[in-house]
């Protein structure tokens, strides 16, 4: 667009007509589709700025031609005007617009302009801004996250780097105030914890994360719908936030984080390099003094520091934070065994059985592991970290293996003794005899089975009869019960460890 809706080619085409061809304004307004006091007023303004036709190549730039027309073009011209205050309003709250401006002022008698030149004194006095005060964000909108390409070295108590920390960056879209620490990686714990405490510390959630396709981040890459990892897009859910990927090979897209971090870069990491860190501790904790000077640091040109702009513009617009703070939990896919266990760092946890082969959403921290099947928790476990072995909960199993595994020899002892002082010690006798522990317990169990299909009376006499004879495992008994055995032929019991009736004789 040219200086008051004209374009650059029908203003030439408006000369050429009156210059080279002789036509009147009135017939030049009809053939390049322009009013007639437009073309009189272009060729009133030609003739004044003492320009010659046909015009000589360095006038044929728009920006040059203008000024040479129009001498006041690209000058803000004093006003009453508080353009930064204008502009805090704009950022400041998402449903203000510059007509709305427009309006009130005019309301209030302090409008000197028209809409369409108030909109272009705005525009012009933005241009003379720093490049942090010329975004368009919102206050509260977005932030912009990424980690700094330079690493800080950390060093042993031999004074050799031990390993080199990463230092993760992030900065809001309208104040450009600026978060920064240092963590041991890039891994997905420390890249999702990262932007926990950065919304801690802000003290308020943006609404949006603007991310570089980090792996920790995005799983897929993709202009529209980029896949977010799962313990990612948990934390964000959780904070009531969301995240928007930049496009691939598309620095712009987060040019407030490539900003913020070549600050970083020259203003902290610069200061770094003959300091030598012991610990991360350590490393962050300078880091929070140099982030706190850099957020105070007033902007070039402009009468406000970061941490001035983010109490006025970002703070208002930030979602409130959670009542509890975030617990970070990992996350794994994972599909049931035949036994119904899922397996997690070595150690197995039991699942429902009806869930066996199918796929689970495994949750864990380093306390607790919990199983999702179709987003409904099925099971929670306590963390354990014991390879090879088993965490395995009763109302998990089928009915059978609950039988099985209530089976132990206190159990079995104590259904012996309601039966009768006999069966006790032919139980007592079988868990003894057993090679294993599990062994005696099957037989102790099927034994006491035999009450069902007798009586426990019945059994009671069979054994009673059976120590007297000296008889006492499982099969002779049994089959004194199904053949031999007469209820009621003996039912005192002769044993070393019964006294009898005639000791107290």
């Amino acid at each position: 667009m040219f200086i008051r809706g004209i374009k650059m080619k029908q203003l030439l085409e408006i000369l050429r007509l009156y210059f080279d061809k002789g036509l009147s304004e009135r017939n030049i307004s009809k053939l390049v589709n322009v009013a007639k006091t437009t073309v009189h007023n272009y060729i009133a303004l030609f003739k004044a700025s003492g320009l010659s036709w046909p015009l000589l190549p360095e006038y044929l730039d728009e920006e040059v031609l203008s000024k040479k027309l129009n001498p006041e073009y690209g000058v803000v011209k004093e006003s009453s005007l508080d353009f930064r205050e204008i502009h805090h309003e704009l950022k400041s709250h998402k449903k203000v617009t510059l007509q709305l401006l427009w309006d009130e002022y005019k309301l209030r008698n302090e409008m000197p302009y028209s809409y369409a030149h108030f909109a272009r004194v705005y525009k012009r006095w933005l241009e003379t801004q720093p490049s942090v005060m010329r975004q368009s964000h919102k206050g509260g909108e977005k932030v912009f996250v990424d980690y700094s390409g330079d690493k800080v070295p950390l060093y042993d108590a031999t004074g050799n780097i031990s390993s080199y920390a990463e230092i993760f960056v992030g900065v809001l879209g309208a104040s450009s105030y600026i978060y920064l620490e240092a963590t041991h990686s890039q891994r997905l714990c420390d890249w999702t914890m990262s932007h926990a405490r950065m919304f801690e510390h802000f003290g308020g959630v943006p609404e949006l994360t603007i991310t570089d396709n980090l792996k920790s981040g995005v799983i897929k890459p993709h202009r529209y719908a980029p896949d977010i990892t799962p313990a990612y897009y948990e934390m964000l859910s959780y904070y009531k936030t969301a995240a928007m990927p930049a496009r691939v090979y598309t620095p712009k897209d987060k040019a407030k984080a490539e900003n913020g971090v070549l600050i970083i870069q020259r203003w902290v990491i610069a200061r770094l390099r003959k300091i030598k860190f012991t610990s991360l501790y350590d490393l962050n904790e300078y880091l929070k003094v140099m982030m706190i000077d850099a957020n105070n640091k007033k902007l070039q040109n402009y009468p406000y520091s970061r941490a001035e702009l983010f109490i006025k513009l970002d703070k208002p617009g930030l979602i409130k934070l959670p009542l509890n703070k975030y617990c970070y939990r990992d996350y794994k896919k994972v599909r049931v065994g035949n036994d119904y266990h899922i397996a997690l760092d070595g150690h197995h946890y039991s699942v429902p059985y009806n869930l066996v082969k199918e796929e689970l959403d495994i949750w864990y921290t380093a306390n607790t592991v919990d199983c999702y099947y179709n987003g409904k928790c099925v099971a929670k476990h306590v963390r354990s970290y014991k390879e090879l072995e088993n965490t395995t909960m009763l109302e998990h199993m089928p009915i059978g293996h609950q039988k099985y595994a209530e089976m132990t020899p206190d159990k079995a002892r104590e259904l012996a003794n309601e039966v009768g002082v006999a069966t006790s010690l032919i139980i007592d006798n079988l868990l003894q005899e057993a090679p294993h522990i599990a062994i005696g317990c099957r037989k102790s169990y099927g034994f006491l089975g035999l009450s069902k299909k007798y009586g426990k009376a019945v059994l009671e006499e069979a054994c009673i009869y059976a120590i007297n004879i000296g008889v006492y495992d499982y099969k002779n008994i049994q089959m004194l019960l199904e053949q031999k055995f007469v209820p009621g032929m003996n039912k005192e019991l002769h044993h070393s460890n019964i006294r009898g009736s005639s000791y107290y004789n």
